[in-house]
């Protein structure tokens, strides 16, 4: 069974983003919304400069893209970029990729990553 790894659910609002996310930490985040009790996955990101505010990035593609329905988030910190951009990378192919998330495309290597996607090699 797919997992996250990460805190939460909590709504998508900046009072809970800006009392919950450290500033100036580097992470991964999901965006989703509950059903019977779950939290379903919509898209799965990351940021390697600010967690906090990229979480905030949802609040306005929410209200432009009601086919993507997020209304909470979830989210961990990361020691580094590529820790981040590994677990980026397992949590968009265990939750489905661009087939079933809103993502539009396979998660972006982070600058001086050398390696390929641990998951599917790309």
């Amino acid at each position: 069974m797919a997992r996250l790894d990460m805190n939460g659910p909590y709504p998508l609002t900046n009072d809970d983003i800006d009392r919950i996310i450290a500033d100036d930490r580097i992470g991964n985040y999901a965006y989703g919304y509950l059903k019977d009790g779950g939290f379903i996955v919509r898209y799965v990101g990351r940021s390697d400069t600010n967690l906090r505010d990229r979480i905030k990035h949802g609040i306005e593609d929410m209200e432009n893209s009601p086919s993507c329905r997020y209304e909470y988030f979830k989210f961990s910190y990361a020691e580094s970029e590529c820790e981040a951009y590994e677990k980026e990378c397992r949590n968009y192919h265990d939750f489905g990729g661009e087939e079933v998330l809103c993502n539009e495309r396979h998660p972006a290597k982070p600058e001086g990553y050398e390696g390929a996607c641990p998951i599917c090699g790309d």
